[in-house]
């Protein structure tokens, strides 16, 4: 428990203040309370705090409050807990999850005790202001199905069932926790200016269908997408492609990695341009240069822990296996979140590529149950936890033709050979390519459904071809852009 409570204030100011929110958010969304009174206490400030100024309190302010008002036991426990190492992202989620499967031990093994006394002698409770007996098999029995869900809620505080008519209070919890939240409604950024700030993010519950033809970049957006995702926001995702062997998959996002603006004065320095090849990665070309490049900054940082990156897990379809279908990537999901709670994203390149649960003669119905159980899978992942799922859809030739003639113009027309794709899906955007835009180095993004936010406008985004790095050309001023929050040099 001391590692949970020093996970969510920091020490040194330098440490990472989103990481240490995220922390803050899991721990009260848990619902966990800590039996030391001094515990109790700081963790009482800490809320107050978030709630008033929406970041996580350093550990000084902490000790000023207790010793404006004399509580010496609390700033004597606040020296121990500082001593600890804080956890972040999969690490304390693993921590975080094994405190709270024994707080439900003890809460099951209470419930029967009550229902043991139920059937035996009978308890009083209060309803209200009025106090009732149970007892008997029948009371017992309704006892442990009405107290259950503080069994069956899960880490993350979801519930699984209720009745609304008399749940006016969670829900009051609810829209308050969302009210002080500085981070309520944000999702898993792509890191593409235009997008995030109109959607705010692929979130829990929510199917993310990008489409394009042929070309149009799909795995480029996927892979840009779960890159940032690590990188700039330390968020972890599974990526299961099946169109693309582990190796290729890894050569490009190190090759996204080598345009890293941290690397620019290196670059400089080593005569290297915008970011290494990925063809000449490819095909062992890289001159002496570009390989010690390569080696000692660009994959000895990615691999570093201590930039608290977050894990980009690739899968790809079973070689033993003909089909690959929801189901296999469920299990595969389910796994990698053992060891890696920090997940918050899985995306599969591409939908058409999976099988169904059923063997169908049409196309169009085994892709439309594919999408019906990659929604399931985004609303019900870990007991009804979620997860954002993306899932990458091709649009057939006579789609791209259709939209040739209308200006390089997706409609949701375009998807109808798999018309679940416009019924399951929560948000579908396309990229839209052809020639005139791939000499220009651009790629143009459409919007063409989302269920909560108004959709973006049609917009033009950048795109280096050498390293596949994607960049919003609207935040280009001179020779820089900016990606992420982070800048590019262009001219390099």
């Amino acid at each position: 428990m001391k590692t949970l409570l020093r996970s969510t204030f920091r020490v040194d100011p330098s440490d990472d203040q989103t990481l240490f929110l995220r922390n803050f958010q899991a721990l009260k969304d848990s619902g966990i309370v800590f039996d030391i009174p001094e515990d109790e206490a700081i963790w009482g400030y800490v809320q107050n705090f978030v709630s008033q100024h929406q970041h996580v309190p350093d550990s000084s302010s902490i000790r000023s409050y207790f010793n404006r008002n004399s509580q010496v036991t609390v700033v004597d426990r606040m020296e121990t807990l500082c001593v600890e190492r804080p956890k972040a992202q999969g690490d304390f989620i693993q921590v975080l999850n094994s405190r709270v499967e024994d707080r439900k031990i003890r809460i099951f093994s209470d419930l029967i005790k009550d229902a043991a006394r139920i059937l035996e002698t009978g308890i009083a409770v209060k309803e209200g202001k009025e106090e009732r007996i149970l007892k008997g098999p029948e009371q017992a029995a309704r006892y442990i199905m009405d107290n259950s869900h503080k069994v069956l809620v899960t880490t993350t505080g979801v519930k699984l069932s209720g009745d609304i008519t008399t749940d006016g209070e969670s829900f009051r919890s609810e829209y308050e926790r969302v009210e002080n939240d500085p981070l309520a409604g944000i999702g898993q950024f792509c890191g593409i200016k235009q997008i995030d700030e109109a959607i705010k993010g692929a979130k829990r519950g929510e199917l993310w269908t990008h489409s394009a033809f042929t070309g149009g970049l799909k795995s480029t957006f996927a892979f840009n997408w779960c890159y940032n995702q690590a990188v700039y926001y330390k968020h972890s995702s599974a990526l299961a492609s099946l169109e693309m062997p582990y190796p290729q998959v890894r050569r490009i996002f190190y090759a996204l990695h080598s345009c890293h603006p941290k690397f620019d004065k290196i670059r400089r320095s080593l005569g290297i341009g915008k970011s290494l090849r990925y063809d000449k990665m490819r095909d062992g070309e890289l001159n002496e240069v570009e390989k010690r490049f390569l080696f000692d900054h660009v994959v000895k940082d990615f691999n570093d822990p201590d930039n608290n990156y977050g894990h980009i897990h690739i899968e790809v379809s079973d070689p033993d296996k003909s089909d690959y279908t929801v189901e296999d990537f469920k299990s595969r999901l389910q796994l990698l979140y053992q060891k890696d709670p920090g997940i918050r994203m899985g995306v599969i390149d591409h939908a058409g590529l999976m099988q169904s649960r059923s063997r169908y003669s049409s196309t169009t119905e085994r892709l439309n149950e594919v999408l019906r159980d990659l929604k399931r899978l985004s609303m019900n992942f870990n007991r009804g936890m979620g997860i954002a799922v993306v899932a990458l859809f091709q649009i057939s030739r006579e789609g791209y033709k259709s939209a040739e003639k209308n200006g390089g113009r997706y409609n949701l027309t375009h998807l109808s050979y798999a018309n679940e794709a416009e019924r399951s899906s929560d948000i579908v955007t396309a990229g839209w390519v052809d020639d005139e835009l791939r000499e220009s180095n651009l790629l143009k993004f459409q919007c063409l459904k989302t269920r909560d936010h108004k959709p973006f406008s049609d917009f033009y985004a950048g795109v280096l071809w050498d390293c596949r790095r994607l960049y919003t050309t609207t935040e280009m001023v001179g020779s820089t852009v900016r990606q992420a929050g982070q800048e590019i040099d262009l001219d390099v």
